[in-house]
C-alpha cells in the first residue's frame, strides 16, 4: 500500500531544525539570495523530512543549512505571478529595473525573458523568447549584468553565437 502524498504538507525548518512554515505539497516558496535576487521554486513532498525544491531533492535540514550558508531566506509563495500564460520563476533586480524570467510548457517557446519595473511589477515588456530553460536563464543574467554596468546587450548577437556554436563554426 503506497502513501498518498498528494495532501501532504511540507514543513520548512531553520537549521537548528526550528519549524518556520508548512505549504502543501506542489506549493511554492520563494527563495531570496544574499544579493536581492528572487527565485520562486515549486516544493514537492517526499517524506516527512525529504523535499524536492525545484528539481532538487534535500534533506529538510539540508535544505535549511544550504540557505544559511548562503545567507538566503525562504517564505512561502501563495501563488506565483502569471504573465501570458508563463508563470514567473526569477527575479534579478538591477537598478531602476526588474528582470525576469517565466515559464509555460505548452508555449512554442517554453521559456520568456521581460523587463519590469520595481514601481510598476504588472508591466512586462521587451520579452525575448526561448526553447530551453538554460538559454533564457543566460538571457535574464546577460540583461541584469547590462543594467547594473551600463552595457548593451544584444540578445540577437547572443543568438548568433549560439547558432555557430551549434553549427560548429567558430
Amino acid at each position: 500500500m503506497s502513501d498518498n502524498y498528494e495532501n501532504r504538507e511540507i514543513r520548512f525548518i531553520n537549521a537548528n531544525y526550528e519549524d518556520l512554515f508548512k505549504i502543501p505539497n506542489g506549493g511554492y516558496i520563494t527563495i531570496t539570495l544574499n544579493n536581492g535576487e528572487q527565485l520562486i521554486r515549486q516544493c514537492r513532498f517526499h517524506g516527512e523530512c525529504h523535499v524536492e525544491v525545484g528539481n532538487n531533492l534535500y534533506h529538510i535540514c539540508e535544505f535549511a543549512e544550504k540557505m544559511e550558508r548562503a545567507g538566503n531566506t525562504y517564505e512561502p509563495c501563495s501563488e506565483p505571478q502569471k504573465v501570458a500564460g508563463y508563470v514567473i520563476t526569477d527575479r534579478m533586480p538591477a537598478r531602476e529595473k526588474v528582470f525576469v524570467m517565466g515559464h509555460n510548457p505548452n508555449a512554442v517557446q517554453p521559456w520568456v525573458t521581460w523587463q519590469s519595473y520595481p514601481d510598476n511589477p504588472s508591466n512586462f515588456d521587451w520579452g525575448h523568447y526561448w526553447n530551453n530553460r538554460s538559454d533564457a536563464w543566460g538571457d535574464l543574467f546577460r540583461r541584469a549584468d547590462a543594467e547594473r554596468t551600463g552595457k548593451v546587450y544584444d540578445h540577437t548577437k547572443f543568438i548568433k553565437q549560439k547558432q555557430n556554436r551549434d553549427n560548429g563554426e567558430r
